[in-house]
């Protein structure tokens, strides 16, 4: 309405002008007219143009407008935003529509585009927020509270593993926001260490428990061996060395025998053999070489002995086995011939060495004589029948049931299956004794 009174109050008196004599000026709603009597004066309330005011681009001749008021009014806010009934956003008034209009295009103070501001609008409100990113996404760098994220608020934001909500390590999350594991340098209250390597070997495994012996992991520098078990008899014993010869375990499979001593004569050799009765060595309880104790036989003449029994003879005499005597009954000298031994004790009684049982084959007096006088027996250090000497006959032993005093004898008592007579046993003790013819 304002522009429109400006140029109607210039147009006319230049078009006038330009066409003839001016005629009476114009008078805008605020011309007063103060004329008394004939005099014809104007007067105006407004501001009288004189010959070099110009408005605008138009210069406005006193002579023909000298009671022409021009009110010029320029807009100061931009055109009403078409969202805001009844007012400007902006123009610090509330009107309806805003929530709230502090008169600035300030949008990090409390009120942006005549909203209030609040976390999650986008825009970062000054001194209050530290960060908007416009949503509630709490595992990017902008929580929903508007604060920068950071290890230890309880989410997982980026370049985190994990967030439990506070800088304590060994709670499975660490002050750094990194899952804890085992050989991740940090001891968790799980582990007995953590030393931050892969290496199973040293003081730490990789299991995070300290290294002991029997834990499969051979501690370097500390143990021979780990085989994980309790079995002390395999290759690798219980305190982690190596099972050796003379350590004082067996060896299963291995040794028979395991002392842990050097000392070759006792029951364990220092190979870790068993002594035996044929390993050459005066061992193992044994009262002679080989011979004698409790596990061997008895002994020869002439080697130790500690009781009777040592002894092939039976006689241990001051700790030296003496000679083998025959222990016979009570018999009344007689001489006996072969053919007498025949008939009466060989043919009724040891019929089996008709056929050649045990080696002796005796089918007649003269074979009687023959396999047996001066010939060695089969297995005894001895002479089957010696003449006249019935302590040398092994012949005589075997009836009288002590072939295992002599050396090398042993097997039953003749006659195998059966037994002699008192006066049968005599006949073939004189027939020794007489000879042997």
């Amino acid at each position: 309405m304002i522009r429109a009174l400006f140029a109607l109050s210039v147009t006319l008196p230049l078009f006038a002008a330009g066409c003839g004599p001016v005629g009476p000026a114009l008078e805008t709603e605020s011309d007063t007219d103060t004329s008394t009597g004939g005099d014809d004066t104007t007067a105006a309330t407004g501001t009288t143009l004189d010959p070099t005011t110009t408005v605008g681009s138009v210069t406005v001749d006193p002579t023909t407008a000298t009671t022409t008021t021009v009110t010029t009014v320029e807009p100061t806010t931009e055109p009403p935003d078409p969202t805001t009934p009844g007012g400007v956003c902006g123009d610090g008034a509330l009107d309806p529509g805003e929530a709230c209009d502090d008169g600035n295009d300030n949008p990090g103070d409390a009120c942006n585009a005549c909203q209030l501001a609040v976390c999650g609008d986008g825009i970062v409100a000054e001194g209050v927020e530290a960060c908007d990113d416009g949503n509630t996404d709490d595992n990017d760098m902008c929580l929903s509270t508007c604060q920068l994220a950071f290890c230890g608020d309880g989410h997982v934001g980026s370049g985190e593993l994990c967030d439990d909500g506070n800088n304590e390590d060994n709670d499975g999350c660490n002050a750094l926001c990194l899952v804890e594991f085992c050989g991740d340098g940090l001891t968790q209250p799980s582990e007995g260490c953590d030393d931050g390597n892969d290496d199973d070997g040293d003081d730490c495994t990789n299991s995070c428990v300290i290294a002991v012996c029997g834990d499969g992991s051979l501690h370097q520098g500390v143990e021979q061996c780990d085989d994980g078990n309790a079995d002390d008899g395999d290759d690798c014993r219980n305190n982690c060395a190596t099972a050796i010869c003379g350590d004082g375990v067996v060896h299963q499979g291995v040794e028979q025998c395991d002392d842990g001593n050097d000392n070759d004569l006792d029951a364990c050799r220092n190979s870790c053999a068993a002594a035996a009765c044929d390993d050459g060595l005066k061992n193992g309880g044994e009262t002679g070489l080989d011979c004698g104790g409790p596990t061997c036989g008895g002994c020869p003449e002439g080697q130790g002995c500690m009781v009777d029994g040592d002894c092939q003879s039976g006689n241990c005499e001051a700790g030296t086995c003496g000679g083998v005597e025959l222990m016979v009954p009570d018999c009344a000298p007689a001489a006996v011939t072969s053919e007498q031994v025949w008939t009466t004790v060989v043919q009724p009684k040891c019929g089996c060495h008709a056929g050649g049982s045990g080696g002796l084959t005796m089918t007649s007096a003269a074979t009687l004589k023959s396999n047996t006088v001066g010939v060695d027996a089969t297995n005894a250090d001895m002479a089957r029948v010696t003449a006249s000497n019935v302590d040398e006959s092994y012949l005589l032993y075997k009836i009288l049931g002590q072939q295992n005093n002599v050396s090398g004898g042993g097997g039953s008592t003749m006659p195998l299956g059966g037994s002699l007579s008192d006066a049968q046993k005599c006949t073939l003790i004189n027939w020794v004794a007489s000879g042997a013819n």
